[in-house]
């Protein structure tokens, strides 16, 4: 069961946890047990999942006593699955920690909500990422970026970023987007004037150890498009998008060929050199 918050203020926001999935039911059920691990009282805890075959329909049903809402059906991909979570929320707040997603402490909840507000509409906080590969087990927190690079950046990623339910609603993911649409959503409502705050609490905890497989170059792609669609057309920022593409262009066909052929050991040194994570 959800573990009890002493003098719990019922006036507090209720926030909607959702959570998507698919096929990845040993990071489901991590998640599953740090949501449900939080001290925080007035909160919904939903699960999207996307007819998975490993048992994670069986797993749901077996926990359904602490999840609000669960479905296991077929979408179209995972911000599909986002949206049909969004519209499922009945909180005040709604935030996505999706399969292997973890808040940062058991009283992240109970920390942030005191910041959420009628006077904001998206409130985002720090993230720790967590990689595990050839270089290596590392963590390294960040703080959220300055909103004034938001054309280039998203603040924060989801899994630290709170948003009011009926602005989730309103601007549904863009699902024809395959990397970006949450940063597309963020870009969009900041344009639209409403108000963002960053607190000072790391949220979220994530493994990172994936970002490897993206495809980078759609993933510049996908941001230079958004950056023109909400900014307008700069030389500064097509420049460097420009740049960034020639860079992640020349890492996937060539440096990337070149560092496979070289022992782990010497990278890790030289990535430590460096201070690259």
């Amino acid at each position: 069961m959800f573990k009890k918050q002493q003098n719990w203020d019922r006036n507090l926001p209720k926030i909607s946890i959702i959570t998507v999935t698919y096929n990845r039911l040993k990071d489901l059920s991590e998640t599953f047990s740090n949501v449900i691990s939080q001290t925080y009282q007035n909160l919904e805890y939903i699960v999207i999942d996307g007819g998975s075959e490993d048992g994670t329909a069986d797993f749901l049903r077996e926990n359904s006593a602490n999840i609000s809402y669960w479905i296991s059906e077929k979408d179209a991909g995972i911000y599909d699955a986002m949206n049909k979570g969004a519209l499922a929320a009945t909180g005040d707040w709604v935030i996505f920690m999706n399969s292997g997603d973890k808040f940062f402490a058991e009283d992240t909840l109970t920390k942030v909500a005191e910041y959420l507000d009628n006077s904001v509409d998206v409130v985002y906080g720090g993230v720790e990422s967590v990689f595990n590969d050839r270089y290596g087990y590392r963590t390294y927190q960040r703080k959220p970026y300055d909103l004034s690079i938001i054309w280039r950046e998203i603040p924060a990623c989801h899994q630290s970023i709170f948003v009011r339910r009926e602005l989730q609603v309103q601007y549904p993911f863009d699902t024809l987007l395959n990397w970006c649409a949450d940063h597309d959503f963020i870009a969009k409502v900041y344009v639209a004037g409403y108000r963002f705050q960053e607190i000072p609490i790391v949220i979220s905890r994530f493994d990172a150890s994936g970002g490897v497989s993206r495809d980078l170059l759609n993933f510049t792609k996908e941001r230079w498009s958004l950056c023109r669609r909400y900014f307008g057309k700069s030389f500064e920022q097509d420049l460097y998008f420009l740049n960034e593409y020639k860079n992640f262009w020349l890492q996937k066909t060539i440096i990337s060929k070149m560092r496979n052929l070289l022992p782990s050991q010497w990278l890790v040194a030289l990535r430590k050199y460096r201070g690259i994570y």
